[in-house]
């Protein structure tokens, strides 16, 4: 009689129940539902695994399951490696809560991060700890492959403190390059110093892009001094015709090197109030319409009219909805509909164009052109902040004023473009028809140059990597020139020139490469590499590249497949006569070995080995295989944390589904559900009756008598009796001689 509430947690009843039926044996089965209970229970915890660097804070998201609200406090506390390393208290609102906690890791190695809640309101304790892990490898060997001999002087400078790094040169030391993936593997990251596709040794491509997209390995391409032709200069490492000529070298890359002209969103803003009749609003809506025909269908556009009051004509559109567009440009006039009237607030205006214009991705640059007299009835003050934000959110802005424009009002529209990142263009009187070629001329667009160089730029954080963590936008130095590339979808660029990115990386397959459109050998980049703060932003780079994982290749693959207290480890790759021996040890410090059974075992080739955990903690599973003669081939370490048994994982659709195994247990057991589980044993016999005939004992002692009585006779035996007796005789005997 199976008595329980159902809750399976190893899915085997269904299986063992059918062997058990075979051999006779009937099951009935009594459903007992567990209890209602005040609970509250760990149910995950989530780290972001790729994102975490020594050093730097990372959030780890707790998630919570709870059935009651409590008006208590619930204490939070946090170990690394069994060491308390922080405690916080929070409320659950009876249901399911998200708590984040920030941590840290400031020493490379294994860390086991455990989690554990404190509750009054509660009553299982076992689901109230989880466990998981970091294991911040430490990676420290890179290959540095330059062009010629000092190629990355500074980067070995810089980096040979820190990490182990070699250096090779494609002019001296060719023949000592890798060219096979089994030769990279002794380096987690390989740096190309000013090397081009075409300066590479045969294999060494294919050999790249297999370390880094199946393998894990870091790349890092960086320019340098670039080529003459005809007394100018030509990109030598990020050269388009040279990227393009390769097979891997132009899919490795987080940027592509081609002709490109970037996407613009662009917000018309014309001016329709009473100082812009007489031919004036006619001529800015010809100059919009002539803007729009130069667009391209990769483009947006969007127009709005302002007076007094700001109306959204349009919304930013594709420019691939160019009639629609057309349409409503066509059609801008002032709020009556009969010519230009009211009066020039700008503050309204800017704002709206800059929200409209925020919303829209895929682009690189993003632009108002406000058409107006340039009198505005709002003051610079008043509008300036909306100028600032649009331009924090990358939003530039130029001004057209047309007409004669008063006293003070020349250098106001000067000082609006510039805080606008724009121009101001003004057309007079009577010249009405060059607003077109004001509006074209401002929306100019111009294709990326293939090398940049001469004047000094800054560069803008775009996207907030580990690569800027800590460094502030005005603290970074600026270079000299940049190679013009596009980025790739999927790709990010921390680091950008306005729109085109300066460093950019992105995960390619297993690995990661990153991209720095610049030389770092004090070229062009002098106060970059000397300066502390680029020195900072060199060293999150390498970092940040370095893999996750070790890089050397393993043949054998272990796929690890929990089922409860139970884990099942398959192998694959092993040959048929190898053997592999595998160990099974905890990591954490308070747990002794608790495995069941033997913690090494061996076992043959493309076998699955099962083993068992039942402590909440952190194991080690180390795999080695040997080949026949015992010499080892390969290892390889996998690691394992167990939090608690799906017994205590109250939130579970208990009775249901403990109902519904029960009731098949009964019918593969050909036994039946009982209801009431008092009447159990009602059909028990209480006592156990037998029956005893004392004839038969009699008849044995009579049998055993007889045969010794015959034994004592055939075999000259005494009893007891005559033995006593005879024993007292010589006593006797002895006496009277003496």
């Amino acid at each position: 009689v199976l008595v329980t509430d159902g809750i399976e947690t190893d899915s085997s009843a269904l299986s063992v129940i059918k062997g058990v039926s075979a051999d006779g044996i009937k099951v009935d089965t009594v459903h007992f539902p567990g209890e209602k209970q005040d609970e509250i229970q760990i149910v995950d915890v989530s780290l972001p695994f790729d994102d975490i660097a020594l050093g730097e804070e990372f959030l780890a998201e707790l998630s919570l399951r709870g059935n009651v609200a409590t008006e208590e406090h619930i204490k939070l506390t946090v170990f690394d490696n069994e060491k308390e390393i922080g405690s916080t208290e929070f409320f659950m609102n009876g249901k399911e809560s998200k708590v984040q906690v920030a941590l840290a890791i400031e020493e490379r190695g294994m860390h086991e991060f455990s989690f554990r809640v404190e509750c009054g309101a509660d009553t299982i304790a076992k689901n109230n700890e989880y466990h998981t892990f970091v294991n911040l490898e430490r990676f420290e060997n890179i290959l540095i492959i330059e062009r010629r001999p000092d190629d990355a002087r500074v980067l070995k400078e810089l980096l040979g403190d820190k990490y182990k790094v070699i250096s090779l040169s494609i002019q001296d030391d060719l023949a000592a390059i890798p060219t096979t993936p089994e030769d990279m593997v002794e380096y987690e990251q390989i740096i190309l110093a000013n090397v081009a596709y075409s300066d590479m040794p045969a294999g060494f491509e294919a050999a790249l892009n297999e370390y880094v997209y199946n393998l894990g390995g870091g790349l890092f391409t960086v320019g340098g001094e670039n080529d003459y032709i005809g007394g100018s200069q030509v990109p030598h490492a990020y050269n388009r015709n040279d990227i393009a000529n390769s097979t891997y070298f132009k899919q490795m890359l987080p940027i592509n090197a081609i002709d490109y002209t970037p996407p613009i969103a662009v917000m018309i803003v014309i001016d329709t109030s009473a100082s812009m009749s007489g031919g004036r609003l006619p001529a800015a809506i010809d100059g919009a319409k002539e803007c729009l025909g130069k667009l391209n269908d990769r483009d947006f556009c969007g127009v709005i009219s302002f007076s007094t009051r700001s109306q959204e004509e349009i919304q930013v559109l594709p420019v691939s909805e160019r009639e629609k567009l057309l349409a409503i440009i066509e059609g801008v006039d002032n709020d009556a509909g009969s010519g230009a009237s009211g009066g020039t607030i700008f503050s309204d205006a800017i704002m709206r164009a800059g929200n409209a214009l925020s919303v829209i991705d895929n682009v690189e640059r993003k632009h108002i052109i406000m058409v107006s007299d340039g009198n505005p009835g709002d003051s610079y003050e008043t509008y300036l902040p909306y100028i600032e934000d649009n331009m924090k959110k990358g939003i530039t802005m130029s001004v057209i004023t047309v007409g004669t424009l008063g006293v003070g009002l020349g250098p106001k529209m000067e000082d609006t473009a510039t805080a606008g990142g724009g121009k101001h263009y003004n057309v007079k009187d009577g010249e009405f028809d060059n607003i077109t070629q004001r509006m074209l001329e401002d929306l100019a667009i111009t294709a990326i140059a293939e090398i940049e160089y001469g004047e000094e730029f800054f560069l803008t954080i775009k996207d907030a990597t580990r690569v800027v963590n800590g460094i502030e936008e005005n603290a970074i130095p600026p270079l000299a020139g940049y190679y013009g590339t596009v980025l790739k979808n999927g790709a990010v660029a921390p680091l950008v020139n306005k729109y085109v990115p300066m460093y950019a990386e992105w995960q390619y397959g297993a690995g990661k490469v990153g991209s720095f459109m610049c030389d770092l050998n004090g070229i062009w980049s002098d106060k970059f590499v000397n300066d502390p703060v680029g020195q900072g932003i060199i060293l999150n780079i390498i970092d940040c590249i370095f893999p996750l994982e070790d890089v050397r290749i393993n043949d054998i693959e272990c796929v690890l497949k929990s089922d409860n207290y139970t884990t099942q480890l398959s192998i694959f790759g092993a040959q048929e006569k190898d053997k592999v021996e595998i160990t099974v040890t905890p990591v954490s410090n308070s747990l002794a070995n608790t495995l069941e059974g033997v913690s090494v075992v061996t076992v043959e080739a493309g076998k699955r080995y099962k083993f068992v955990i039942k402590d909440a903690g952190l194991y080690r599973i180390r795999v080695k295989r040997f080949d026949e003669s015992g010499a080892l081939l390969s290892e390889r370490s996998l690691y394992k944390a167990f939090s608690y048994s799906e017994e205590y994982n109250y939130f579970t659709e208990r009775e249901p589904l403990g109902k519904e195994l029960l009731t098949l247990i009964a019918k593969d057991g050909k036994g039946m559900e009982i209801e009431d589980p008092a009447s159990v044993f009602e059909s028990f016999s209480k006592t156990l009756a037998k029956e005893f005939d004392p004839r038969i004992l009699f008849l044995i002692l009579c049998i055993i008598c007889v045969l010794l009585d015959i034994a004592v006779r055939k075999f000259k035996f005494k009893w007891i009796h005559e033995l006593v007796r005879e024993h007292k005789q010589k006593k006797a005997d002895k006496l009277s001689k003496s």
